[in-house]
Formats: C-alpha cells, sequence, structure tokens
C-alpha cells in the first residue's frame, strides 16, 4: 500500500512534458476575464501566434512551484509569437496575485483574474494548474493537466510546431 502511495505522490508531483500536451481538433473558445482594471478581457485576443491561458492560484502549491518556469518560457519565447496569460483564481482578487507574483519574481507573464472563475468553469478545467494553448485564431488546439515543465526543450518544440500552424 505504502508503495501505491509513492508512486501516485510522484505521479502527481512530477512535472508534465511534452508527451503529457494533449494536442486537439481546434475548437472555438469564448471566455471573459478580467485585467488589473476590472476590464474584461478575452485571452485570445492578445495578439500572439499562440496563447498559454494559464489557470492557477496562489494557495496551490503546485503552481508556486511551477510559476517561475512559465514566467521563463514566457521570456524566452515572446519573440516566437507565443504569450502567456497567466489567470489567477483566487478569490482575494489582485493582493493575493500581487502578493505570490512578488514573491516569486513573476515579471513575464500577463496576469489576469477570473473572479468568478467562470472562464475555468466554461473550459472545463479540471484542478490547478492547467494549461489552455489557443492558437491564433482563438481556439484550443492543446491542453496541459498539472504541472508543465516549461524549461523541457521537447515541450518547447511542441509549442513551437503549434505557433506555427
Amino acid at each position: 500500500m505504502r508503495a501505491v502511495l509513492l508512486v501516485l505522490t510522484l505521479m502527481a508531483t512530477t512535472p508534465a512534458v511534452a508527451a503529457d500536451l494533449v494536442e486537439s481538433a481546434p475548437k472555438a473558445v469564448a471566455i471573459t476575464v478580467q485585467d488589473r482594471d476590472g476590464r474584461d478581457l478575452d485571452p485570445s485576443r492578445l495578439g500572439e501566434k499562440l496563447t498559454l491561458v494559464h489557470f492557477w492560484a496562489s494557495w496551490c502549491g503546485t503552481c508556486r512551484v511551477e510559476f517561475p518556469s512559465i514566467d521563463a518560457l514566457q521570456r524566452d519565447m515572446r519573440g516566437e509569437g507565443v504569450r502567456v496569460a497567466a489567470v489567477s483564481l483566487d478569490r482575494l482578487g489582485w493582493p493575493a496575485i500581487d502578493h505570490i507574483t512578488a514573491a516569486l519574481e513573476i515579471r513575464e507573464v500577463t496576469l489576469l483574474h477570473d473572479r468568478n472563475r467562470r472562464a475555468a468553469a466554461d473550459l472545463a478545467v479540471p484542478g490547478l494548474p492547467t494549461t489552455v494553448v489557443l492558437d491564433a485564431r482563438g481556439r484550443e488546439v492543446a491542453r496541459l493537466v498539472g504541472a508543465g515543465d516549461w524549461d523541457d526543450e521537447d515541450l518547447r518544440a511542441k509549442l513551437r510546431a503549434l505557433a506555427g500552424k
């Protein structure tokens, strides 16, 4: 029994790699989240070849561990038409978002807030973190459930391929 628990724990904490990015037939996505000023924003309208809508929360330990690597992905791939829209589900809003992003020195991603969690529900986000990949036309083309190893070159190659489609 202990061995089974150990395996399950390792599976839950091992970052997802390229093989875990599940591609799908393009499907239309219509969601709205809020920017810092409370204005509604559709993340698919950020104007990039590929937008990673990354759902997270300050209370999610896995999200906090993963966040610096997705911030680095944004820094490294910005020039390749990739944008990370980090969408917080924090009920405490911007004070909680600002606190954790300052503590983690997050500077590159676009920070947004799903204050009523409607976008997460509309996209059937099963848990945190979850990243929904949108193409330039705002269609979901892939999804990664769980923490991603955003430094993994194979995962980055897959994102480049999706951006090129």
